[in-house]
């Protein structure tokens, strides 16, 4: 009865917009107080997954709807709550693998509030971190949040892979008043290569008699990269005689490089059907940092993940 409800909704929805109809904004009659705090990236190619047929969804209230020449009326509304992980991350339950960008809103022990950035994403336009902007003497607080996702083939995936196929979905975000945070349904985005989307929402909130505007902006930027199909370190002396060259393993945690005796520069090689990219680094001195390349690894289903080659003297 639940994969019949969620199926009706997903379905009157679509057919509404298709036939030009107005969609008011959903109105969540349970859980009034609930706040937009990001983004779960996810694609779809490959996996066969829709949202409204994941067995763990929640009917979570209803959404108002308007309908020209008919009036609004309620649809249920479906959610999908999120599981801790015991790290400090969430997990969305028959949707794993996706991207998480937003900032959750936890309490410390003394009972003061702060908020967490959660996220596996890559660095966006500002970074890694959560900012705040405040505007208008207070009336205005602005939280922004941006990354960056990679994808390419998939294993196996032939010359004809085309990246038109990804379909991705950004799924908005919310969190309850105690805490618990949840995502409904999302927009989807496509048309392959590079491209970017973003989300927001503004919310009146009232606090000793005095009104604010708070305002959630997330930007995801969507990078299209080959599959390496090899990753190589050759070392070289003073006068350039190639002294090592270590091919790596393409795995999750990519082994650390020891600098040879003698070796006073390497070049890194990236190998892909895209052709080779060259990296070179020379020697540190003592109070330089150790050599840091980051490289993008696909899994099976194409989705990359930002892995660092470090090359160290210990």
């Amino acid at each position: 009865m639940k994969t019949r409800v969620r199926r009706l909704a997903a379905a009157l929805a679509a057919a509404l917009l298709l036939a030009g109809c107005s969609l008011a904004r959903p109105e969540v009659n349970a859980g009034s107080g609930d706040k937009f705090i990001g983004v779960y990236a996810f694609c779809t190619a490959n996996r066969g997954l829709e949202f409204y047929d994941n067995p763990h969804l929640t009917e979570y209230g209803s959404s108002r709807v308007s309908m020209e020449g008919y009036g609004a009326f309620a649809l249920p509304r479906q959610v999908l709550f999120a599981e801790e992980d015991g790290d400090g991350g969430y997990i969305f339950p028959g949707m794993e693998g996706g991207y998480t960008l937003f900032a959750a809103k936890r309490t410390l022990p003394d009972g003061d509030p702060y908020y967490s950035m959660i996220s596996n994403m890559a660095a966006g336009e500002n970074g890694n971190e959560f900012h705040v902007t405040i505007e208008d003497a207070g009336k205005k607080i602005i939280h922004s949040l941006s990354g960056t996702v990679f994808y390419g083939p998939p294993v196996g995936a032939g010359a004809d892979w085309d990246s038109h196929n990804a379909l991705w979905t950004g799924y908005r975000v919310y969190q309850t008043e105690d805490g618990r945070v949840y995502l409904d349904g999302g927009n989807s985005f496509g048309g392959g290569g590079n491209f970017g989307f973003s989300l927001d929402d503004e919310q009146t909130v009232t606090a000793n008699g005095s009104a604010s505007t708070e305002r959630v902006e997330v930007s995801v930027s969507v990078r299209e990269t080959p599959r390496l199909e090899r990753l190589a370190v050759t070392q070289f002396g003073s006068d350039n005689t190639v002294l090592q060259t270590v091919d790596l393993p393409l795995e999750d945690d990519l082994p650390t490089v020891k600098w040879a005796a003698g070796a006073a520069w390497a070049l890194v090689e990236e190998t892909s059907a895209a052709g080779v990219k060259r990296t070179a680094y020379s020697v540190p001195s003592a109070d330089e940092a150790p050599v840091s390349h980051q490289v993008i690894l696909l899994d099976r289903d194409g989705l990359g993940r930002v892995a660092a080659l470090e090359i160290t003297a210990d």
